[in-house]
């Protein structure tokens, strides 16, 4: 099970800059890696659909309660700087933080860093982290706001649709050991001839299971 997380939302705008807020493109990527991961018949979960307000303690027991292994918490920048941030639990090897990364960085955006922070008394500095039990989570800023730079490429809704792909991508990948059954990926509409499905399809059957691409509405 993969969790996604549309960060901030309701009166909790994230960052604003050149009268974006981040909660809304938090949103659309999130919704829509939602619908990517549902048809590649990966079961997942999200923790808004809509622009509520999540406190962290709604938002942290959402993540603990979802059944989840790992959960994808969606966020853009600012502040000053350039390229995506994926930030991991100090609890946490940095290899499903660098799996993200590379993923991104091969759809086009730069990576700034990859890290985790340390808080008071030794525990994370993130509540995602610190608050959501066993979920393994990453919190993953996909860009600055405020970067003219970052911003060139972040207006093509469909370069922020690619990145969300290669983020939910690298998910099934760090869980596939977890994954009990056979593996059917759907191949739908906008995913036809040298799918991401396809291309997932034959790194899972180089791990020894047994994934197959079907038709969408065909049977298994």
């Amino acid at each position: 099970m993969i969790l996604i997380d549309a960060g901030h939302g309701g009166k909790d705008p994230g960052a604003v800059a050149n009268g974006l807020k981040e909660k809304d493109w938090n949103l659309e990527v999130s919704l829509h890696q939602y619908e990517f991961l549902k048809k590649l018949s990966i079961p997942c979960k999200i923790t808004r659909k809509t622009d509520v307000e999540l406190p962290p303690e709604k938002r942290s027991e959402l993540v603990k309660s979802s059944g989840a292994l790992v959960c994808l918490s969606n966020h853009f920048n600012a502040g000053g700087g350039s390229g995506a941030e994926v930030i991991h639990s100090k609890y946490t090897t940095s290899s499903f933080a660098q799996s993200v990364a590379n993923g991104l960085k091969k759809a086009g955006m730069p990576i700034r860093q990859i890290f985790s922070k340390e808080g008071e008394n030794g525990n994370d500095y993130y509540y995602m982290h610190r608050l959501t039990g066993s979920v393994e989570t990453l919190i993953i800023e996909y860009g600055f706001l405020d970067s003219a730079t970052d911003r060139k490429k972040l207006n093509v809704r469909s370069f922020r649709f690619q990145l969300a792909e290669e983020a939910a991508l690298a998910a099934v990948r760090h869980i596939k050991g977890d994954l009990k059954r056979p593996v059917y990926l759907v191949q739908a509409g906008a995913y036809k001839e040298k799918t991401k499905a396809e291309q997932l399809c034959k790194e899972l059957k180089g791990k020894g299971y047994d994934a197959f691409v079907k038709q969408e509405g065909q049977g298994v």
